[in-house]
């Protein structure tokens, strides 16, 4: 039997590449020593040691397949890594999973959930050394799950319905260093809970149900670092729960709304530098609050109900680099607030109450500071120019949200690097405006309509910029630079038009020159160039609704006019009627007659004769008119 050597040592090793490239080698180096009937002859033996290679490296790759809803691969570390990220498992795939597997990954969609229970199904997996498993509906771990597993060092199940945990569900896991139960229905944890977790370095219940810490709860967590208890109903933390856990270097119980915190905690974690005590309902701060924690290098007050900093309140803490008091109710900061504060690099007192700051109380960080925002006050440019002509070494500035119009030229020093002037009322940007050495911006949420080409070619150059949400104006007043250089830059890659009407909400990088109108066009009614006629007709309908009211106020006075008239004319008439009346009550009546006898005035006798006619006369002369006894024809 022909046997290739060191095969057998290849083979225990578990590679069968290595066995193809060994064996390559042995056949080139016996074809080129032997003679031609050993070659014959090797050739044919190697014929048969290939194909017997080949079809057992077949078998090892297909023992070692990947479950067919996930994907296996090296993560950034060079670990073989399986991922299920698909949603809608029922069971885990362990009796799938190749044995050297060293990372399996649990995961699913938010609206496709697996629903899985963990039991004692990882023993076979000797490598395994961190088991995610999220949006998985786990209402418990079983009882001794990873007894025989003690090469873990990391369990995440974040995002499930946990009610509860015991000691027994960590039995064997003599080597776990961070475990996560973030976002569970976590409501109570018993006393020595995690005992058996000796090596512990990272726990997180975040955002569970727990309303209270038990003595001793900790127990045998002598080496744990991070304690993470953020989002967790809390009415109070008791000192008692903290004696097991001196080494705690990170502390975070944000938006637990506490009212206050007991500081004997502070005194049994001598070693705390870093503490987050926002988002609760803290409304002071006692004069020695922090007296015991003389490693602190991060402090997080944000978001609690101070109304104001009181004098020497940091005064022990000389190694602390970041200080955030923001959204508070903080009306005054005192001259010494910040004494001993030599080390402070980040100051955060922005969206407060604060309406000015002493150059003073600043000048006990302007050393060191090198990242301040002020956002959200009531400060003017004056105090912020005496704020910032202290603050010598600032690199980043941020003044958002505080109805600043403009700035005047070389405000800014030109040490600041980041500058962040977001949801002011500026409706111009220009050169002089800015740091000389800023390479980061961001001005969204203002009123710039346009920019100039000088503005631009700067503003191309910096490595982050910020123009979000301003009502830019798409004509050819104000974008013409813009949509010269659009194509060319990342700059308004968000940006959208604000006017014209007819192309509000259009992105910027898709407009033309052909798009866009004139100053006066974009103002007026030739805004789009579809809705001329929509324009028109309205023209028109304004034009006939002012004409009908001056028809009608024609009518009317037509009306009135006649109406007018007639009232006139009648009281005329009126009037010649009674005066008929009274003419005709003083004409004279002849006294010898029996009828009245009417004189028409004036007389004219010139023509007229009288004559007294006889009845023979009245006969013979028919046609003369005679009126007897005297009257005049």
């Amino acid at each position: 039997m022909f046997v290739v050597p060191g095969f057998q040592r290849l083979k225990a090793g578990g590679n069968s590449l290595l066995w193809l490239k060994y064996a390559s080698s042995i056949a080139s180096l016996s074809l080129c020593r032997g003679s031609p009937g050993d070659l014959l002859r090797m050739l044919i033996s190697w014929q048969h040691a290939y194909t017997w290679l080949i079809l057992l490296w077949i078998c090892t790759t297909t023992r070692a397949s990947c479950p067919s809803h996930c994907t296996c691969d090296k993560d950034q570390r060079g670990k073989h890594k399986t991922s299920c990220l698909k949603g809608g498992m029922i069971q885990l795939p362990t009796r799938e999973l190749d044995p050297a597997v060293e990372i399996l990954e649990i995961d699913a969609p938010a609206e496709i959930p697996n629903s899985l229970t963990i039991s004692p199904v990882f023993q076979h997996l000797k490598h395994l050394e961190e088991l995610i498993v999220r949006r998985s509906q786990l209402k418990q771990l079983g009882m001794h799950s990873f007894w025989g597993v003690p090469t873990i060092r990391v369990l995440d199940f974040t995002f499930n319905n946990l009610t509860s945990v015991l000691d027994h569900n960590f039995r064997g896991l003599l080597n776990l260093v961070e475990l996560n139960l973030d976002h569970n229905r976590i409501s109570n944890l018993q006393s020595g809970v995690f005992k058996h977790l000796t090596e512990l370095r990272i726990l997180s219940l975040r955002f569970n149900l727990l309303v209270e810490l038990v003595p001793r709860m900790f127990m045998k967590l002598g080496k744990l670092h991070v304690l993470k208890l953020s989002g967790n109903p809390f009415e109070e933390l008791d000192p008692e729960a903290f004696k097991d856990i001196p080494e705690v270097r990170t502390l975070e119980c944000r938006s637990c709304g506490l009212p206050r915190i007991n500081t004997q905690i502070y005194h049994l974690l001598p070693y705390l530098n870093h503490l987050d005590l926002g988002n609760n309902r803290m409304q002071f701060l006692e004069a020695d609050e922090f007296t015991d924690l003389h490693k602190l290098h991060s402090l997080k007050l944000d978001g609690n109900q101070f109304p104001v900093i009181l004098e020497n309140t940091f005064v022990h803490q000389t190694q602390m680099k970041y200080l955030n008091v923001a959204r508070n109710r903080l009306a005054k900061i005192t001259n010494t607030s910040f004494r001993n504060l030599t080390s402070l690099q980040e100051l955060d007192i922005s969206y407060n109450k604060l309406d000015k700051l002493e150059p003073l109380a600043m000048q006990h960080v302007a050393g060191t500071l090198e990242k301040f925002s002020m956002s959200g006050n009531n400060f003017n440019l004056l105090v912020i120019r005496d704020v910032l002509q202290t603050l010598y070494k600032v690199n980043e500035l941020h003044i958002a949200k505080m109805g600043i119009r403009e700035l005047p030229e070389h405000f800014l020093p030109h040490t600041i690097r980041k500058l962040n002037i977001s949801c002011n009322n500026f409706t111009e940007l220009t050169i002089e405006m800015l740091p000389k050495q800023i390479n980061e911006l961001d001005i969204s949420h203002n009123k710039l309509k346009g920019l100039s080409d000088r503005v631009i070619a700067k503003l191309d150059t910096l490595k982050s910029v910020n123009l979000s949400s301003n009502p830019w104006s798409c004509d050819l007043c104000h974008i013409t630079p813009i949509l010269l250089r659009v194509n060319r830059t990342n700059l308004f890659k968000n940006s959208i038009c604000d006017s014209p009407k007819y192309l509000k909400g259009s992105t910027l990088t898709i407009l033309q020159l052909a798009d866009l109108t004139s100053c006066k066009n974009s103002e007026s009614g030739n805004e789009n160039k579809q809705s001329v006629l929509g324009t028109n007709i309205s023209t028109l309908l304004v034009g006939v609704m002012c004409f009908l009211v001056l028809l009608s106020f024609s009518v009317i006075y037509v009306v009135y006019s006649c109406m007018r008239r007639r009232t006139l004319n009648m009281r005329e008439i009126e009037k010649r009627e009674r005066e008929r009346e009274i003419a005709s009550l003083s004409d004279p009546v002849a006294v010898f007659s029996k009828d009245n006898i009417t004189f028409k005035f004036p007389l004219d006798l010139t023509d007229n004769k009288v004559s007294v006619c006889t009845i023979d006369d009245i006969k013979r002369h028919s046609q003369t008119s005679c009126i007897p006894n005297g009257t005049v024809i």
